[in-house]
């Protein structure tokens, strides 16, 4: 007698039911490719009118961030200040677990991906409340703004364990072109900061940079177009440059959210018994466009600071975003 051959299951797994707290500028279209992966989505923001489109293709509305934790078996965060990280895992009980917080609500076994820029120190200690209770949790903060949220090319770097990015891994897929794992909790934040260090100091050489051509007669955005080809190219000098020449400075990257991260970055610097002097200039320039009522600008509204080759300060303060480049224009053809 032959044995009959084993039927096979053809049975497959449903997708994770994910959860998506902080539907903003960047975490409105990161959930978005998920709901459109076919994810089971439950959202909550600060704001709910920022879910709407969301929760009008199908996704799940819920009114706290410990809610969407419950209905969960992936939490997604991507959130503004560490401070708000600590509000929404801990939920605000001086270092321990409230029980309607994020932590307190999850079930055993639920993975957390907290995609916000935060501090390592805060990774680590989100880590290892969550091994307590039976979750599992990573650091997966992004680097990519607007463009790279709503094209899915994010560059995603994680710290966690093993199998906890093994996990994640195929979800982070879904939202960016690259996903490394570098370390242990912390260590995606760590190479975060490392990243914002980048991005702040560039913004200033490129500013200056076109500061200086508009100064000595040229055209900035010819200049642009030339030298973005070159060992000047960048990220930014080649897709936020045109937004400042062109007067636009709609955000992707928040002003305020930068300043953050430089903060973050130069704590964390100081920790280490590092001097960071261009970050330092990087974080002075930024406090400008801040103090002149730009915190909610994009990150290339640095350039509306620039005057001259000399680099004074203009008045741009007293003029609408959408106009101040054109008047740093005019100001550098003189």
């Amino acid at each position: 007698m032959h044995d009959l051959p084993a039927t096979p299951d053809n049975s497959v797994a449903p997708p994770p039911r994910i959860g998506f707290v902080g539907t903003g500028i960047m975490g409105a279209s990161m959930a978005g490719h998920l709901l459109a992966a076919g994810h089971e989505l439950h959202v909550h923001s600060r704001t709910r009118a920022k879910a709407v489109p969301l929760v009008e293709r199908g996704a799940v509305w819920h009114d706290t961030p410990a809610d969407v934790a419950a209905a969960s078996d992936v939490v997604i965060t991507m959130l503004g200040l560490p401070s708000d990280v600590e509000e929404v895992y801990f939920g605000g009980a001086g270092g321990r677990v409230a029980e309607a917080s994020l932590l307190g609500r999850s079930r055993p076994g639920t993975l957390l991906i907290d995609m916000t820029t935060s501090s390592p120190a805060l990774a680590a200690r989100i880590a290892a409340a969550a091994s307590a209770r039976g979750l599992a949790a990573i650091d997966a903060p992004v680097s990519g703004g607007d463009v790279g949220a709503r094209n899915a090319t994010l560059v995603i770097m994680v710290g966690g364990d093993e199998d906890s990015f093994a996990r994640a891994r195929p979800i982070l897929a879904r939202l960016g072109s690259s996903v490394t794992r570098l370390g242990p909790a912390g260590a995606g934040q760590r190479c975060k900061l490392a990243n914002q260090v980048a991005v702040a100091v560039g913004m200033v050489a490129w500013c200056e940079a076109l500061a200086h051509a508009g100064a000595g007669g040229l055209d900035p955005a010819a200049v642009q177009r030339v030298i973005a080809g070159g060992a000047a190219g960048s990220w930014a000098l080649t897709n936020l440059a045109p937004r400042a020449l062109a007067g636009d400075f709609a955000p992707g990257f928040l002003v305020r959210h930068l300043l953050k991260d430089i903060r973050i970055a130069r704590e964390s610097a100081a920790e280490a018994g590092l001097d960071l002097p261009g970050l330092a200039t990087a974080e002075r320039m930024y406090e400008i466009v801040a103090a002149r009522g730009h915190a909610d600008a994009g990150t290339q509204a640095l350039l509306a600071v620039y005057d001259r080759a000399d680099f004074t300060y203009t008045a741009y303060s007293n003029l609408p975003l959408d106009i101040a480049g054109n008047a740093r224009r005019q100001c550098g053809s003189r």
